[in-house]
C-alpha cells in the first residue's frame, strides 16, 4: 500500500517516519514546499511524487496532517 502524506511538517514528518519504519511506502508532494520541508521528508525516507495530483494518482490513501490552528 502507498500512503500519501500532506504535508511533512513537524507532525507530518514524524507520522511519515513512523509509517516508513513500519514498512509502508510513503509519498509526499514537493511542489511549492520549503527547503526545510524537503529536508524533513528526505530524513523520514519519504518518496517525492512532485505534485499533489501525481501523489493522489499513485497512492492508495492520502493523509492530511496540519496543526490545529491551520485546520480551519
Amino acid at each position: 500500500m502507498a500512503v500519501g502524506l500532506l504535508h511533512p511538517g513537524e507532525m507530518g514528518g514524524a507520522i511519515g517516519a513512523a509509517l516508513v519504519a513500519g514498512g509502508e511506502r510513503v509519498m509526499w508532494a514537493s511542489d511549492g514546499r520549503s527547503a526545510a520541508t524537503r529536508e524533513r521528508a528526505e530524513r523520514a525516507g519519504l518518496e517525492d511524487a512532485g505534485q499533489i495530483t501525481e501523489l493522489c494518482r499513485r497512492c492508495d490513501v492520502v493523509v492530511s496532517v496540519c496543526p490545529p490552528h491551520a485546520a480551519a
